[in-house]
């Protein structure tokens, strides 16, 4: 529906869309997620913890079949939750590369999409000595840091909110700015009779960036 044209007044209610959470390795999305079903009432819907279910341990998929093989299992993933009417109400936290892939990013454009920023040293902690990391092998502070900035400029493009997590912010603080901008937005997308959650491929141009690992 055009903007410029307010919905009826007796139009259906507007269908309401999950809110997919990106953001970095480590950056802490899944306990965002799970914090935002406990204290708000969304669901919790977590990628990787779907993969896992299904297919087995991240790390072993990895080194069985190898970075593509993942990838797709990924992509088929979000796919899914995105295209699952009982997963709306969900708060859906997706990989750290999940947006590298064309396909997934082609996908999160046309949704609503929270960015948790963080940086090196608040997530430092939480990746030292890690083994469970595939992507963080053999250095995983070094890795950390060059897939971010290799992956930065494609979550801030498809970012429609933005999260400080910096400076191990506690997450009632990140929560609750995310319930405020969701409130907001969705409010205003509502007023406009445009689906909660989504936006135009026009709103966004289209970016040259390749999947990389």
């Amino acid at each position: 529906m055009n903007p410029q044209f307010p919905a009826p007044v007796d139009a259906a209610p507007v269908p309401q869309r999950p809110v997919v959470l990106i953001g970095p390795m480590a950056a802490g999305k899944s306990f965002l997620a799970l914090h935002m079903s406990n204290f708000y009432g969304y669901d919790f819907v977590d990628a990787d913890q779907l993969i896992v279910s299904r297919h087995g341990v991240i790390s072993t998929i990895f080194s069985e079949h190898g970075e593509k093989y993942f990838r797709d299992l990924e992509a088929d993933t979000v796919a899914e939750v995105l295209r699952d009417p009982d997963h709306a109400n969900a708060i859906f936290s997706v990989g750290g590369g999940a947006p590298m892939t064309p396909s997934v990013r082609e996908m999160l454009r046309h949704e609503l999409v929270a960015y948790l920023e963080v940086d090196a040293e608040t997530v430092l902690s939480r990746i030292s000595g890690n083994r469970t990391r595939p992507m963080l092998r053999p250095d995983p502070q070094r890795r950390w840091q060059e897939l971010y900035e290799s992956r930065r400029a494609c979550y801030e493009e498809l970012a429609d909110i933005r999260l400080d997590g910096t400076r191990n912010r506690p997450v009632a603080e990140i929560g609750a700015d995310l319930e405020e901008a969701l409130v907001r937005l969705r409010a205003q997308r509502t007023d406009r009779g445009a689906p909660a959650g989504h936006r135009p491929a026009t709103d966004r141009p289209a970016t040259d960036q390749e999947a990389q690992a």
